[in-house]
């Protein structure tokens, strides 16, 4: 057949007639009439039959989220208890039951079932609107800040410099520079450091020590000048850590000044800090500096002279010092106040204690349950901040604070899980108050965390705080408050003498560094005419520095030049430079202490040759040291 005349023929038979063209214009005619709905016919032709749609929502339901669904899975799970439980508050309440009076048999059932109705819709309740009785323990985050105080501040992002004119959050690897300017840092609430002119440092480790409970690498790295480190962490935490060329230095609570220059000065003038090069370390306390020497690993230790506290650095620093914490403590003490929530003196206290109750009642994973329990003890200080802001009496929140603490540490063994987790809340805890110190309002909650830990390193925060405070007080002329808190330290100070409690060497130190300068102050005070109690003055007088000998032993020319022509001989009994150099540092070690050694070293200068040991230079760096300990040597 011939395709064209098969089209035609199949496009003759598929052409409607007229009638039937009629007949379908005047259907649609109606259908699009306004007294009708043109689509209700489409809908209904195009609905899916009913089998269909259950097919198609199989396919559907899988891949859809059902929160809602999910969330009352959930409350389920929680609201289930566990067979144990049923157990004992099965136990309990036949117990409860033999003690009432007995009731109607057919009561029974309804009153049950309308009492377990009623806790169960509170249990409902409090699992799924907590914050209405319980107070968030959120608190906000702080950041690493950039504050140029003077001159030109400049700042290294990838490798470009530029200025910073104002206020700069800072991250880690940025590199700082003051050229003829000045700088803060403020560390969170650690602490602040201040960089004075012509000084460059690395940004390390900005992580907020308050709230790390591992080791932290070093903050920042010092390459050239000066900066000024406040620490305010306690000493349970990690403390703030400085890289030198020669050494790293560390700092929880305290005030340094760190010098890098062809030496590493280190000079501390309040509380503490610790030194540690090639695995060494070594203490200071306040009152003393030491310098690290690139060919010299002997850590000398020396007093600051007096006058040095009264240079512009120092001064400045240590006024700017106390301003700072006094901001830092009274933040964190209003940070406390804003997360208190409902407080004892409201009539709704009691439905707040209530919710808590029932929020750890229904929680069945024992380390969710530590948490939560930990958590209401943090709402206890919270309340105590609270109250005293308000002026009221913040005993019993305190007490029940010390309490929960206590029953937690009963109910688990040393070691496990949950024991961490009591040690690191209350480390946070105290962090929290990191900044309050004695004299402070506020420093009874940090006492009342301190010795609710039980542990002897609060024990010793304890003392030191004590101390410090009763140094400042006798410093600005407070002698009055002396003997009070002299009495309340005396459970502390046992600390020091009792054989059996191992204090870190740092905090003995300085709290034997610490009684040394209160004990020498009262004295003092007392032969000027202050009135200062004849008993205190009899119980602080052992800790009495020892009198200084000032005896001298004077030698002759001769005898100094026999010692010099001694180490001579002894050095160039070797050939080997090397050799002859260590035979120099031994002699030199020797050397250390003696009477005459300045004038031993002016003679070896003069009598060493130079040659390739270049002992002459050598022997000048020794007496460069010698004057630098010198000048320092006495209070």
């Amino acid at each position: 057949m011939n395709p064209e005349s098969f089209f035609s023929g199949l496009r003759k038979d598929l052409s409607p007639d007229a009638e039937i063209k009629d007949r379908i214009h005047k259907r649609v005619q109606s259908r699009m009439s306004p007294g009708e709905n043109m689509f209700a016919d489409l809908r209904k032709d195009i609905a899916p039959q009913s089998q269909l749609q259950k097919t198609i929502w199989k396919r559907i339901a899988p891949s859809i989220e059902m929160p809602v669904d999910e969330t009352f899975k959930n409350i389920k799970d929680s609201l289930q208890p566990t067979a144990s439980f049923k157990e004992v508050l099965r136990a309990r309440m036949l117990r409860s039951f033999q003690s009432l009076e007995p009731v109607q048999p057919e009561a029974a059932g309804p009153v049950m079932l309308k009492w377990v109705a009623s806790f169960a819709l509170v249990a409902l309740l409090i699992q799924t609107s907590p914050m209405l009785f319980i107070a968030s323990s959120t608190v906000a985050k702080t950041e690493v800040l950039l504050l140029p105080t003077r001159g030109e501040v400049s700042v290294s992002i990838g490798g470009m410099w530029q200025k910073v004119e104002h206020e700069l959050v800072l991250e880690p690897g940025m590199m700082l520079r003051t050229h003829d300017g000045e700088a803060s840092i403020i560390l969170h609430d650690d602490g602040v450091i201040r960089m004075a002119e012509k000084t460059t440092i690395k940004l390390e480790d900005l992580r907020d020590r308050s709230s790390v409970a591992s080791a932290l690498d070093p903050i920042l790295t010092v390459f050239t000048g000066k900066i000024w480190l406040q620490g305010l962490v306690p000493s349970q935490l990690p403390g703030i850590t400085v890289a030198s060329s020669f050494g790293t230095i560390t700092v929880n609570k305290g005030s340094v000044s760190i010098a890098e220059d062809d030496y590493v000065d280190i000079e501390v003038y309040d509380r503490s800090a610790m030194v540690i090069r090639n695995g060494e370390e070594t203490y200071l306390t306040a009152g003393e500096r030491t310098q690290l020497v690139e060919d010299n690993p002997i850590f000398l230790v020396k007093k600051l002279p007096n006058k040095w506290y009264q240079y512009t650095w120092a001064d400045q620093n240590l006024q700017r010092d106390a301003v700072h914490r006094h901001g830092i403590a009274q933040q964190q003490h209003e940070r406390r106040i804003a997360q208190a929530g409902i407080l004892p003196t409201s009539r709704l206290y009691p439905v707040k204690r209530f919710a808590e109750l029932m929020d750890v009642m229904m929680t069945f994973d024992t380390e969710i349950r530590v948490q939560k329990r930990l958590q209401v003890a943090e709402t206890r200080l919270n309340e105590a901040a609270a109250l005293i802001y308000e002026g009221e009496n913040a005993d019993v929140a305190l007490s029940a604070y010390t309490e929960t603490v206590k029953l937690l540490a009963e109910d688990f063994e040393q070691g496990s899980l949950a024991q961490l987790l009591i040690q690191q809340a209350i480390s946070e805890s105290a962090a929290q108050y990191s900044a309050v110190q004695p004299g402070d309002e506020s420093y009874v909650i940090t006492k009342t965390v301190l010795e609710a830990s039980g542990e002897e390193t609060a024990k010793g925060t304890l003392l030191l705080d004590g101390l410090a405070m009763l140094v400042r007080a006798v410093d600005e002329g407070d002698s009055n408050i002396v003997r009070s808190v002299w009495l309340d330290l005396q459970p502390y100070l046992l600390t020091l003498e009792e054989e059996d409690i191992a204090m870190h060497p740092l905090m003995y130190k300085e709290a034997k560094t610490l009684l040394a300068f209160l004990a020498t102050s009262l004295h003092v005070a007392s032969n000027r005419g202050v009135d200062i109690d004849a008993e205190l003055l009899s119980d602080i007088a052992s800790y009495l520095p020892p009198p200084t000998d000032t005896t001298t032993v004077v030698l002759s020319e001769e005898e100094v030049m026999e010692i010099v022509m001694g180490i001579k001989k002894k050095i160039f009994l070797y050939n080997l430079t090397h050799s002859r150099i260590n035979q120099f540092i031994a002699e030199m070690k020797a050397l250390d202490g003696h009477p005459d050694q300045g004038r031993i070293l002016r003679r070896l200068a003069m009598t060493l040759p130079d040659g390739p040991e270049s002992f002459p230079d050598k022997v000048y760096k020794e007496i460069v040291k010698l004057r630098w300990e010198n000048v320092g040597s006495t209070i």
